[in-house]
């Protein structure tokens, strides 16, 4: 049978009286929710109601006599029916528009429950100071002092990783994987084995080492640097060095600089085209190497600096591969360069610099103090 006195929320869940317009929890419309309801209830009343008649009771008759007839007596006539009350009409207790969610002005304050103490100020009808929502407006309260609706406390829930390192759900999970059967018990560290097996083998069909592919792979997460051993530096064409500097300056981690001559260039990118300046090669053991720290130009400390040009874009090239990098106005900086595998030399060749400073009375000269190459640790 169907309980005409509650109306369940669709939003929320919570049970409101039947007759409430909008939820006292939530606030959500109860239109459509209570129209079952209230047809139920009409149909109830427009029942008639069931009398019961019934007939009055006779005196038992005294036993006949063998010398007196006893007299027939007449029967009593039946009660007869009232007849049913006529119904009263009903009067439907809803207003003649019912009020929407589109009705309610969301432009309106919310305002205290203190203000709403002895009714809803917006419709006047009595409320409970514990709800949050008007039954028959939707009006929402918030409670003294406060500045925010007032919301049902939700239930804190653990995250997985505490959940994680709970003992207690540890020895339930312990226990539960002691009840599985073996083969899933040890499924994980079989399918582990497997996955590493295909791994292995498929680097062995192409080639490489699973131990310096799992090594190298260490080191990337690390993000591990070493500086590039045993390079040699060459220059190309070899007369282009100064007269007082020779191409290992750039590799003696001294003040010692390599010079050359500079003459301005509006040269292309040597990227495109063969490049017209000098160029700095340098070999080394194959690496991967990840950047270059360059110092560019003659020590800060050195007062004939700024009388030289300073490189300012430069060109490095690797096996097939060519960029083109421009530099600041300072002694040190870092290149950050990935050549992807490894490589046995880099070439560097300057485009443009920065002229002397200042320009009247400089030198036509252009240094490099030092060149580092920064590898990935050797994998063997």
């Amino acid at each position: 049978m169907l309980d005409t006195r509650y109306v369940i929320c669709e939003d929320c869940g919570e049970s409101n009286k039947a007759g409430a317009q909008f939820c006292l929890f939530c606030g959500a419309y109860l239109e459509w929710q209570d129209s079952d309801a209230e047809e139920a209830n009409e149909v109830t009343q427009q029942l008639p109601p069931v009398t019961r008649t019934s007939a009055p009771a006779v005196p038992p008759a005294a036993p006949p006599s063998a010398s007196t007839p006893a007299p027939v007596a007449a029967a009593a006539p039946a009660a007869r029916p009232a007849p049913p009350p006529t119904p009263a009409p009903t009067q439907s207790t809803q207003p003649a528009h019912q009020p929407t969610p589109v009705d309610l002005t969301p432009d309106v304050p919310v305002v205290s429950m203190a203000s709403a103490a002895h009714g809803c100020p917006r419709c006047g009808r009595p409320i409970d100071p514990k709800r949050r929502f008007c039954a028959h407006c939707g009006e929402q309260f918030i409670k003294p002092g406060g500045d925010a609706p007032v919301t049902r406390p939700t239930q804190r829930r653990d995250t997985w990783w505490s959940r994680l390192w709970d003992s207690k759900d540890r020895v339930a999970r312990r226990a539960y994987r002691r009840s599985l059967p073996p083969l899933y018990r040890w499924r994980r560290v079989i399918i582990s084995i497997l996955a590493l097996t295909l791994i292995g083998g498929g680097l062995y069909a192409i080639g490489r080492s699973p131990k310096a592919f799992f090594v190298a792979r260490y080191y990337d997460l690390r993000r591990a640097i070493v500086t590039v051993p045993n390079v040699q530096a060459e220059i190309i064409p070899p007369d282009a060095s100064a007269a007082d500097s020779t191409p290992d300056a750039l590799l003696d981690r001294t003040a010692k600089s390599w010079k050359m001559t500079w003459t301005p260039t509006t040269q292309g990118s040597p990227c495109q085209v063969p490049p017209t300046t000098p160029v700095i090669n340098l070999s080394f053991a194959p690496a991967r190497i990840k950047q270059i720290e360059i110092w560019a130009g003659l020590r800060e400390k050195d007062p004939n600096r700024l009388l030289q040009y300073r490189p300012k874009k430069i060109w490095v090239a690797y096996s097939d591969q060519c960029k083109d990098i421009e530099l600041e106005n300072v002694e040190k900086q870092t290149i950050k360069l990935d050549t992807k595998s490894q490589v046995e030399s880099i070439r560097i060749s300057v485009q443009t610099a920065y002229p002397p400073e200042p320009p009247e009375g400089g030198q036509d000269l252009l240094a490099f103090t030092e060149i580092t190459l920064e590898s990935r640790p050797p994998v063997n």
